[in-house]
């Protein structure tokens, strides 16, 4: 199974990272090993990432693994209480889970599509002038929006600190609405972005 990567990234809190090479139907039959709930999605892609998410979590769980549940902002958690974030692109799912802390996780494919949509969520305060500084910005005020996902934040609500960019490195998120800025830490490779962070 093409699990690329688990990590405890923080005390109580472990990132996960798969690499979606097989085809829904193969992965069910791996799931269909594990007692997982059943998929009601129709769509061919929809149900891949529905195994591939929860064949994830299995891997960084081990065996006792909850079910994903939502609450009315789409919001996931798991069914004992601890929390989760999730997060799929094209080929690539990650979920993060913590015992204790709100968790936050956002995964973006590497491509030219955020420049060109540079007006939609880069403030003129922001400096982003190429493509991967984009994709940090991106990536995020996804994952920023889902931390105060109840706040549904707009992406002018929320700001970047300047950063000196590299293959990894820690950036600074702030939540205008309430003045709180959140410390969120990205890897960057030549196929993906990802951005993630948990409370204090």
């Amino acid at each position: 199974m093409p699990l690329l990567s688990i990590k405890e990234v923080k005390t109580d809190v472990r990132l996960g990272l798969w690499f979606m090479t097989e085809s829904a139907d193969e992965i069910a039959v791996f799931a269909s090993q594990y007692d997982l709930p059943e998929c009601k999605y129709k769509s061919e892609a929809r149900r891949h990432e529905y195994y591939c998410v929860r064949m994830l979590l299995h891997a960084i769980l081990g065996n006792d693994c909850p079910t994903i549940v939502y609450d009315e902002n789409g919001k996931p958690s798991l069914s004992d209480g601890r929390r989760i974030s999730i997060s799929h692109t094209k080929g690539y799912c990650a979920v993060i889970v913590s015992d204790k802390h709100e968790v936050a996780v956002d995964i973006e494919t590497v491509s030219n599509r955020v420049d060109r949509i540079v007006s939609k969520f880069i403030r003129e305060d922001e400096i982003a002038e190429d493509t991967t500084t984009r994709l940090v910005h991106w990536c995020a005020k996804e994952a920023m929006y889902k931390l105060f996902s109840n706040e549904k934040l707009a992406f002018d609500e929320m700001r970047v600190a300047p950063f000196e960019l590299s293959d990894c490195g820690v950036i600074n998120v702030s939540n205008l609405r309430q003045d709180i800025m959140v410390e969120m830490e990205y890897y960057s490779t030549k196929d993906y972005m990802l951005v993630f962070t948990q409370s204090s």
